[in-house]
């Protein structure tokens, strides 16, 4: 009974220091939630842990920092726990990034993210020395120069388990996984995702997976233990970070999210084999490292439509492989570079013709899939503008049996 009043103190304590906003900006803030989740780590065990991410993920009263800091505990915790030799590879894409891979102090929606995201790897893997880890960076044919950027914070911080590396170059060598790109402007990080991918894998290790993250800090990767316990035990051939699960912790702003949601309707359609998956698009991802040059090339989807046809590949392997994670992410906007983009219409598009290629005929999936071949931009704005509400007002995880609205329900 003591011991029990006294982590009920200690969580008390936590909760009550922690902030319940995150400026990606700020360093401080990351060393703040990581310093609670080595706390908690230290002090709970994994059952303690999962019964208080279960009570808090979705208490508005409890603290975004503290909930944060829930999940990098127990991923520390998976982590720890597995006492096998083990290599992580991390994968991140770099277009115009050269503003956020600066610190705050140099611009205003500086993340300082490579540096970061290294101290994190660090922090995740400091007990654990059966582990080892590297990181791959692969400029997506950026304009303004962030692979030469990283190249030079790799050198003055004198990283020696990080790569820089150029997609141009894959395409230049005719390499395999780049194939079908004539130049880095045919690549929305899809090609420097599978390029890097494919670059980490082919030295076999033991015990490896690949994980790609985005460059932006909305998920902090002390929560990589979430994606590499369900393959490093053996049941998953892939897990993925999802923000929409009932223990994801999200902030997001909601014009994207009501775009979001159509987007999933409309995949879910043409692909049900991947029905039992909601979110897609989270940039957070694992692969068991056995397969992945199998998966990475040949992919024809070299944009941000990749992450689907590196799944159904992965489905295609093993049915029902891949692992959900509830994850805890903080919309990184001011930079993204997704939103004037608007990939939501090209990437249906590029799913129309994964549905050719990867799915049974039926009547359904095929309906959409000639929808969106034919759709243009002026009438895709015109339904982003006419949500309908049996879409906006739903669930997106109750779309896998919700079918309810079809093609002509779309027509304005």
């Amino acid at each position: 009974m003591t011991k029990k009043r006294d982590q009920e103190e200690i969580i008390d304590q936590l909760i009550d220091r922690s902030s319940d906003s995150i400026n990606l900006g700020k360093k401080e803030e990351f060393w703040e939630i990581e310093r609670t989740a080595d706390t908690l780590f230290k002090n709970l065990d994994a059952g303690n842990l999962d019964s208080i991410e279960e009570s808090c993920s979705s208490d508005s009263s409890v603290p975004l920092a503290f909930k944060v800091a829930i999940k990098l505990a127990r991923s520390k915790n998976n982590i720890v726990e597995f006492n096998e030799r083990a290599h992580i590879s991390l994968v991140i894409a770099l277009y115009n990034e050269h503003n956020r891979i600066k610190p705050s102090s140099q611009h205003p929606n500086g993340e300082d993210f490579l540096r970061v995201k290294v101290h994190q790897m660090k922090w995740l893997f400091k007990e654990t020395p059966n582990y080892s880890w590297d990181l791959t960076l692969v400029d997506d044919g950026c304009p303004n120069g962030s692979g030469k950027i990283a190249q030079e914070i790799v050198s003055e911080a004198g990283y020696d388990n990080v790569d820089v590396l150029f997609l141009e170059h894959a395409i230049q060598e005719g390499a395999p996984v780049a194939a079908e790109l004539d130049d880095p402007t045919d690549s929305q990080k899809g090609g420097a995702i599978l390029y890097g991918m494919h670059c980490a894998s082919r030295e076999e290790k033991e015990n490896h997976v690949v994980l790609y993250t985005d460059a932006d800090l909305s998920t902090h990767l002390g929560q990589a233990g979430l994606l590499t316990e369900p393959i490093l035990k053996g049941d998953y051939l892939a897990a993925i970070g999802s923000r929409r699960e009932k223990r994801s912790v999200v902030i997001k702003e909601e014009q994207r999210n009501d775009r979001g949601k159509l987007f999933i309707y409309c995949w879910k359609r043409m692909l049900p084999q991947l029905s039992y998956i909601t979110d897609t698009q989270c940039g957070f991802k694992a692969f068991d490292g056995k397969i992945v040059q199998d998966i990475a090339a040949p992919s024809f989807e070299k944009k941000f439509a990749f992450d689907i046809e590196l799944m159904l590949k992965t489905e295609n392997i093993e049915e029902k492989s891949i692992h959900k994670a509830p994850v805890a992410w903080i919309d990184s906007e001011a930079e993204s570079t997704t939103t004037d983009i608007q990939p939501y219409l090209p990437m249906l598009k590029s799913i129309s013709q994964m549905c050719k290629r990867y799915s049974e005929t039926n009547e359904q999936p095929n309906e959409f899939s000639r929808f969106f071949e034919e759709i243009g931009r002026e009438r895709w704005d015109s339904i982003l503008d006419n949500i309908p509400e049996e879409i906006t007002s739903r669930n997106p995880a109750k779309f896998s049996s919700f079918d309810k609205v079809d093609t002509s329900d779309l027509t304005f």
